[in-house]
C-alpha cells in the first residue's frame, strides 16, 4: 500500500530532521476502533503521529487543503487516507465518513483545534471529538505534541501517547451539551497534563 511505503520512507527522515522522540508508545492499542486526538503544532503532525502505528490512521483534514492546492495535492491527500471536513459547520458527509472508519474498526486521527497552534497554549475542550466518540461508542487516545516554540528542523519534538480513555469512562450516556462538554473537558485535561510534561 502506498501509505505504508511512504510512511516507511518519510518517518525515519522526519525523526532525524526534527529530532522526534516518542513517549508512551506502549499505550497504542493493537486492534479495534480508536479516535486519536491530539493538539496541532505543525503541518507535519500527521506524520509524527502515524509513525508508531502499525495500522493506517485516517485523518480529518480541513477542506481548504483539498480545494486550494491543486488536483495533485488533493489526489495525494486522499491516497494517504485523509478526507475533507468543512470547518465551523455541520458537515454531515465528513461525520458519515468518520463514523464509517470507526465502525469498520479503524483509526481516526483528529486535530480538534482545526489549525496549527504554534505556541504551547492550553488545549481547549472541543465537543466535536466527544460527539464522534458518542456516535461510534469509541475509545479516545489522547496525544500531545510538544516543541519549544515553532516546529523547525533540528528542534526537538516530543510526541506523547496517553492511556486510551475507554468509551465507558467518557460518561457519554447521551449527547446533551452537558455530557459532551464534560467528555471533551476530560480529553483536553489529559492532553494538557501531557503538554506540561514537555520533553
Amino acid at each position: 500500500m502506498l501509505y505504508f511505503f511512504c510512511l516507511r520512507l518519510a518517518a525515519p527522515l522526519a525523526r532525524l530532521i526534527y529530532r522526534v522522540q516518542y513517549r508512551g508508545v506502549e499505550n497504542i492499542p493493537g486492534s479495534g476502533k480508536l479516535i486519536v486526538c491530539s493538539n496541532h503544532k505543525s503541518v507535519i503532525d500527521p506524520l509524527f503521529l502515524a509513525a508508531p502505528f502499525r495500522r493506517q490512521v485516517r485523518y480529518m483534514a480541513k477542506s481548504e487543503l483539498f480545494e486550494n492546492h491543486g488536483k495533485l495535492v488533493c489526489w495525494w491527500l486522499y491516497r494517504m487516507g485523509a478526507f475533507p471536513v468543512v470547518r465551523e459547520s455541520a458537515d454531515a458527509q465528513s461525520m458519515k465518513t468518520a463514523l464509517r472508519i470507526l465502525d469498520d474498526g479503524g483509526l481516526l486521527g483528529i486535530f480538534p483545534q482545526g489549525k496549527c497552534v504554534f505556541d504551547n497554549a492550553p488545549f481547549r475542550p472541543k465537543a466535536g471529538v466527544a460527539m464522534l466518540a458518542y456516535k461510534a461508542q469509541a475509545p479516545v487516545l489522547p496525544v500531545s505534541i510538544y516543541c519549544d516554540g515553532i516546529v523547525r528542523p533540528f528542534r526537538r519534538v516530543t510526541v506523547r501517547f496517553g492511556e486510551p480513555i475507554p468509551f465507558e469512562e467518557l460518561g457519554l450516556k447521551d449527547h446533551s451539551s452537558v455530557s459532551l462538554r464534560a467528555a471533551a473537558g476530560m480529553i483536553a485535561e489529559k492532553i494538557n497534563n501531557m503538554l506540561e510534561e514537555k520533553h
